[in-house]
């Protein structure tokens, strides 16, 4: 809590000094300066985002894996298990190839 303190009065002390010590500038902005800013912004809203969606699906994935982890006590049906090996291409099957043909296949001479 004293930690919370220490910050919260060196953040409004910082920010009243700024706007109260700071002198008067009679500056021009040029308008491509403002783009720059303005990307400089939106950037940093974009990263802001994608951070959050990042750790949102972490979150929510920590979330649904505690729900199932309290599931465990009912049945459950039989699980389908694929080993490493399993391919989703099941129409081809390469074991009838000679060396040869599975060298030329995978670019090798």
């Amino acid at each position: 809590m004293k930690k919370r303190n220490k910050f919260l009065a060196f953040t409004l002390f910082f920010i009243l000094g700024t706007f109260l010590f700071s002198p008067a500038v009679n500056a021009y902005i040029d308008p491509s300066a403002m783009t720059y800013i303005v990307q400089v912004i939106v950037g940093i809203v974009i990263a802001g985002g994608a951070a959050v969606g990042f750790y949102f699906k972490k979150i929510k994935r920590a979330i649904t894996k505690k729900g199932k982890d309290d599931s465990k006590d009912k049945p459950q049906q039989a699980a389908v298990s694929f080993s490493a090996d399993d391919d989703d291409d099941d129409d081809f099957d390469d074991s009838k190839l000679t060396s040869n043909e599975l060298n030329q296949m995978n670019g090798k001479k």
